[in-house]
């Protein structure tokens, strides 16, 4: 595997370091997470902004389970067994979603999806004030074909919530 190194003086090397341990991430994996942030990827840092991590909770695991905990983590988009494990106990903790990167991808996805539905709204509403006559036809097909595309968006959202909610449950 390719490999990046990069020369700090020890005041920027305990910065990083500091840093990359606030946000509960290897310094190597910090580092892959900003390359792929600047290359475009989308990159969402998990826990409280400003605030250290502290408190270390440790559990022991048979091998089997140590291996299932490691491919259910790196199935979910998990980059560590620790942040799968984090975010679990934090969506329990909140019981709210805690989205990996490619959640969050979905969701800025469902986003330009509103936006282009809103764009089409206006295109109905601007030719219904300029073609009254002839806006039945258009009214109804361009209602119909919004109306398929907003139905097939709720249930996208609503499956990547749902699977979300339900990913810690015993059901794989």
């Amino acid at each position: 595997m390719p490999r990046v190194e990069a020369r700090l003086t020890d005041s920027d090397k305990k910065a990083w370091t500091l840093f990359c341990k606030a946000n509960g991430l290897r310094e190597s994996d910090m580092l892959r997470r900003m390359i792929q942030r600047v290359a475009g990827g989308t990159v969402t840092l998990d826990g409280c902004k400003g605030e250290t991590r502290s408190c270390k909770l440790t559990i022991r695991l048979s091998p089997t389970q140590d291996r299932w905990l490691a491919e259910r983590a790196q199935k979910e988009g998990y980059s560590s067994r620790t942040s799968w494990v984090m975010a679990m106990v934090l969506a329990e903790l909140h019981r709210e979603p805690v989205l990996t990167d490619a959640e969050v991808s979905a969701l800025r996805e469902s986003n330009r999806e509103l936006t282009a539905i809103g764009r089409n709204l206006n295109q109905v509403a601007r030719a219904l004030n300029i073609e009254f006559r002839e806006s039945d036809n258009l009214k109804r097909d361009a209602i119909e074909k919004l109306v398929e595309r907003i139905e097939l968006h709720k249930e996208q959202v609503a499956s990547l919530l749902s699977r979300n909610m339900n990913r810690w449950g015993d059901d794989d």
